[in-house]
């Protein structure tokens, strides 16, 4: 069973299911603290253990990966990848994320560039003014 590398699509999963509205049911729910939780999205990291403990009357491999059925109860359900509109959110924000970074990456690339232009042009104005002396 393969798990999903951003543990916030786990949660947002069991979330998504138990129509939880906030972290904070889930953090009561799984038995923890809401800064435990809050970590876990932070650190992209979750105790697994725990949360199939918790959530034992979910299929396992959707709860880790999406696969599947969330439950044996959704007899009418197809096999396959069974998508939130938490984890479309996620990826959609993960996206927007990395191209904020790579947007402040360019643009501290150019203001390096203007920087290092103006000292040129600072050095280029000595040197007229020293040769029309």
């Amino acid at each position: 069973m393969a798990i999903d590398k951003d543990k916030r699509l786990i949660l947002n999963r069991i979330k998504s299911h138990y129509q939880f509205k906030s972290d904070a049911q889930l953090g009561r729910f799984l038995g923890i603290a809401s800064n435990t939780l809050a970590n876990w999205n932070k650190r992209n990291s979750i105790d697994l253990e725990l949360i199939l403990t918790k959530c034992e009357e979910l299929n396992a491999t959707w709860i880790c990966s999406g696969q599947g059925k969330p439950t044996n109860n959704y007899p009418n359900l197809e096999d396959g990848p069974f998508s939130t509109t938490e984890e479309v959110f996620e990826q959609l924000k993960s996206a927007k994320d990395a191209e904020i970074e790579r947007l402040r990456e360019l643009l501290a690339s150019h203001e390096a560039t203007i920087a290092a232009q103006a000292k040129a042009m600072e050095m280029m104005q000595k040197v007229i003014d020293v040769q029309g002396k």
